[in-house]
């Protein structure tokens, strides 16, 4: 049973990071801190093949984890969030109640924490929340893309030879490097370079002439940030975890649903709630098996 968990938890881990790189509003980086991966992951995406080669066995089911996600959010985000938003946000905002414990621990401090830390941590959640309020009022929310592609103007279906190829190729660069930092949506970024529209679907149509020039993009956006936090970590470990922790806490504001009444819809959000926060935590408690055995 042990060693199934050990194999489920990475997998889980890897659906869920897939899942989220085409749900605007919720962070990937995020994902890994809460599933306590975060370093393993930016190691590996920083193409450090020693840190790939010693945790290859982890490596190895979070990234067909992240493939199989990827695949089926493709399809199926559009519809929970379209139908079920509130219980949807709120399974995420429970994965990141169940990981507070681990992401505290995470901060590795042996004493009380020193003013430094506890104002970055302020200063981190409060720009979560201020780019949460700006996001709300951007050309490219999820909302005004999506009343725009109803109504005929073709988001989804734009092109534009060269120049558009270009565009493809810097927005999923700032959408991989942004999917690195906690708190920090990439779906948000393609959202407002105008492009999230036009590679979901290009991902569901196998529209190769949209999917190379991401893919360079993201390559590119990935291994560039993945190994600028990577030093970071390597050097300033305490300080860039308080960032990171802040930057967690504040994406709770950005993805709380609006509307929240009580009734049938709340009652579901609260059992999607504490689903996520069951899962968070059997992982949280799985890698603790794993460091003790």
């Amino acid at each position: 049973m042990k060693k199934l968990l050990k194999l489920f938890t990475p997998f889980l881990s890897g659906a869920v990071f897939g899942a989220v790189n085409v749900i605007p509003g919720v962070s990937t980086g995020t994902m890994m801190v809460v599933f306590g991966c975060y370093d393993i992951i930016c190691g590996a995406l920083a193409l450090d093949f020693k840190h790939i080669k010693k945790h290859f066995f982890f490596l190895l089911p979070f990234g067909i984890g992240a493939v199989a996600g990827l695949g089926g959010a493709v399809f199926a985000a559009a519809f929970l969030l379209k139908n079920h938003p509130i219980p949807t946000f709120l399974f995420f905002i429970g994965l990141i109640a169940g990981s507070l414990p681990l992401i505290f621990k995470n901060l590795q401090l042996k004493s009380k924490p020193k003013a430094l830390h506890v104002v970055l941590i302020i200063a981190a959640l409060a720009l979560v929340v201020a780019l949460g309020f700006v996001g709300s009022d951007a050309p490219g929310t999820p909302q005004i893309a999506e009343e725009r592609n109803a109504g005929g103007h073709p988001l989804a279906i734009a092109s534009g030879g060269v120049p558009y190829t270009i565009l493809i190729i810097l927005s999923s660069f700032a959408a991989a490097a942004a999917m690195i930092i906690p708190g920090i949506s990439g779906a948000f970024m393609l959202l407002l370079f105008g492009t999230y529209y036009t590679i979901t679907n290009a991902l569901k149509e196998l529209n190769l002439s949209v999917i190379l020039p991401a893919c360079l993009g993201i390559a590119a956006g990935v291994v560039l940030g993945a190994r600028g936090i990577k030093l970071l970590l390597a050097r300033f470990y305490t300080a860039t975890y308080s960032v990171i922790t802040g930057l967690v806490l504040g994406s709770v504001f950005v993805i709380f649903p609006e509307g929240v009444q009580f009734n049938a819809t709340l009652v579901a959000g609260i059992c999607a709630f504490a689903l996520g926060a069951g899962v968070t935590l059997l992982a949280g408690r799985t890698k603790k098996t794993e460091k003790q055995g």
